[in-house]
């Protein structure tokens, strides 16, 4: 019989950390101060993966998720983790990842919307296969049939439970608006029933222009880019605005529909670039700011031809690597750079380090509570 371990941190992913036989063991659901017999399901490099086949003792910080699915379905991992300790271990993951990976030391500060740590979501990906529809389990194409989703808006569930009813096989994206009637929907299929259902169902290859709806004066398009809360994003926009201050000229890239910047281009030049044309259709439809389609080779171009006091980034989930190096070498007074990986931002940072930037300022932005 395995011995019981003390879970002593968790790492970037979610996974608990404890050493078995020392090496080091990734163990998911697992959380700091559990006492957990764990099953090694797998090794790879020098390091385990395991899973918790029995808690002795529970984490005091370990609460009921209230989810009947959860474990199984792969859309969340912390519903378990109590606040405020989830806060702060999301910090101390920033935190690391910048000593770690970009050999700079750095203070990381938080905001957050306490009241919206559940029923945030407002886009969601959903899958169906006939005769279940909800999302995937974790690491698998596997659905696990889901009534209703505790981090989703309620209009969110209320768009799952109708399409449950459909039937449906495939993938979609929904979006909706929380302070109004609009649903967006994405679809992996043309599917008559769900267009039906949903009038604003497209897919690749549809006919006629992206629909849209306006949140916050930003155009929220069907099948791209958009935060998953737009409750949230108001966060996010608050510390990227504190960040950006009184500069009156404004780089944007990975700009999406204008998210981070049409809100400053009412009185300041803002030039925007993406990739996505339906997004910088979009935004250049509001009349505000100079948006553009371009690829990174366009955002090198603008980073080198302008005089920007700011230059704003918010790229995918695999960073900025293309442009990091132009980025470096830049004019600029200031980069303000939004992540959803603070493994790749530390990446980046520490090519900006190496062109003597500094870091001034570092935010945890709670976006995904208790994920």
């Amino acid at each position: 019989m395995n011995p019981a371990v003390t879970i002593s941190s968790v790492a970037h992913g979610g996974y608990g950390i404890a050493r078995i036989d020392g090496q080091v063991c990734f163990i998911p659901y697992a959380l700091p101060g559990d006492e957990v017999v764990v099953r090694i399901v797998r090794r790879s490099k020098g390091v385990l993966w395991g899973a918790i086949d029995r808690i002795v003792a529970p984490s005091p910080d370990r609460i009921d998720p209230g989810c009947s699915v959860y474990g199984r379905c792969g859309a969340c991992t912390w519903l378990h983790f109590a606040y405020p300790a989830q806060a702060e271990w999301k910090r101390r993951i920033v935190r690391d990842c910048f000593e770690r990976i970009a050999k700079l030391q750095v203070e990381v500060t938080w905001a957050d919307d306490p009241e919206r740590r559940l029923h945030y979501r407002t886009r969601a990906e959903f899958h169906g296969e006939g005769n279940g529809f909800g999302f995937y389990a974790g690491g698998t194409h596997d659905v696990v049939d889901a009534v209703a989703c505790p981090l989703c808006h309620p209009r969110l569930n209320t768009v799952l439970s109708r399409l449950r009813e459909l039937g449906l096989r495939g993938s979609v994206e929904v979006s909706v608006n929380p302070e109004g009637d609009d649903v967006l929907v994405w679809s992996t299929r043309q599917s008559a029933p769900l267009a039906s259902a949903y009038p604003n169902t497209q897919w690749i290859g549809s006919d006629g222009p992206r629909a849209l709806f306006l949140f916050d004066g930003v155009p929220v398009v069907n099948g791209a880019f958009s935060q998953s809360s737009l409750l949230l994003n108001r966060v996010l926009l608050r510390v990227v605005q504190e960040a950006v201050g009184d500069s009156e000229r404004i780089l944007d890239l990975y700009c999406g529909s204008g998210n981070l910047s049409l809100a400053l281009a009412r009185d300041r030049s803002v030039v925007g670039i993406d990739h996505n044309r339906a997004s910088i259709e979009a935004a250049q439809a509001t009349g505000q700011g100079d948006y553009r389609a371009g690829d990174e080779n366009a955002f090198g171009a603008a980073i080198g031809e302008g005089q920007w006091d700011t230059i704003l980034l918010d790229p995918p989930r695999t960073g900025a690597k293309p442009v990091a190096g132009v980025l470096a070498a830049c004019s600029a007074t200031r980069v303000v750079y939004v992540s959803c990986d603070p493994a790749t931002l530390a990446r980046d940072a520490k090519v900006l380090a190496a062109g003597g930037w500094k870091p001034n300022r570092v935010t945890a932005v709670d976006l995904f509570p208790s994920t």
